[in-house]
């Protein structure tokens, strides 16, 4: 009896899947934060131009996530784009802030793709639903139809309606089931796989006029290679540096 080829490439899929560490990762600063806020340890560097505050806020499977406040204490606005900001490991790739513009545009196309994918899906069971429908209804007829364009609109009619209820249903549950697309309830703050962090919690592009404070969260690809990290910020055409220490736990 042979194994099928298939069947081998399963298992050892599953076998280097369950090989695979998995691992937390918790990042603290390198020198004396400025200040505490509800555990997070807030480093801080100022000029006469702008005051820029880093905290570490969370790791995910994918990502490292940092709250970022860049405040204008000068007297002239500035435009402040987080993904200029870097991530400079001692090992591994230097990484650059995700653009949330570009993250929610991919995001948006996948959803697309997917539901394509469903509605033509649906389709194809609708196909099949209508003809078994159809051929039950002709059998039970005792005379043969003979009114062709009768019959087709019934056909058509029936189709249309079958596929519009089942293709709403297919996109509206990928919608409102598909991570990228739940909305929070309440306080909750989604993670970065949700389009809705990157809507209304991610650091955006923004003109930070004086007295005004810019304030979000800026994430990076995770890197568990590096031991620490400089995260780099350059706002008013100033460079700041702020570094990290990485701890990679190993359960």
């Amino acid at each position: 009896m042979k194994t099928s080829p298939y069947l081998f490439l399963f298992s050892l899929l599953i076998l280097f899947t369950s090989c695979t560490p998995l691992r937390v990762v918790r990042l603290e600063p390198e020198q004396e934060p400025d200040r505490m806020r509800y555990g997070a340890a807030i480093l801080r560097e100022a000029n006469q131009q702008v005051s820029v505050e880093v905290s570490y806020y969370d790791a995910t499977q994918d990502y490292l996530v940092f709250d970022l406040e860049v405040e204008n204490v000068g007297d002239s606005p500035f435009d402040f784009d987080p993904s200029s900001c870097l991530l400079v490991g001692d090992a591994g790739p230097v990484a650059r802030a995700i653009n949330p513009e570009v993250q929610l545009l991919s995001m948006d196309v996948e959803t697309v793709r997917k539901m394509k994918s469903n509605r033509a899906w649906a389709w194809v069971g609708t196909g099949l639903l209508v003809a078994g429908t159809v051929a039950a209804i002709t059998s039970e007829v005792d005379a043969p139809i003979t009114n062709d364009v009768a019959t087709d609109a019934v056909v058509s009619s029936l189709a249309y309606n079958v596929a519009d209820a089942i293709t709403f249903s297919v996109v509206s549950a990928e919608i409102q089931n598909n991570q990228r697309n739940y909305v929070p309830d309440g306080q909750e703050i989604p993670g970065p796989d949700n389009r809705y962090f990157w809507l209304d919690y991610s650091l955006r592009t923004t003109t930070v006029r004086p007295g005004e404070v810019a304030v979000g969260k800026v994430v990076f690809p995770r890197n568990d290679e590096a031991s620490s990290f400089t995260f780099q910020v350059s706002a008013a055409g100033k460079d700041f540096s702020f570094p990290f220490l990485q701890k990679v736990f190993k359960p």
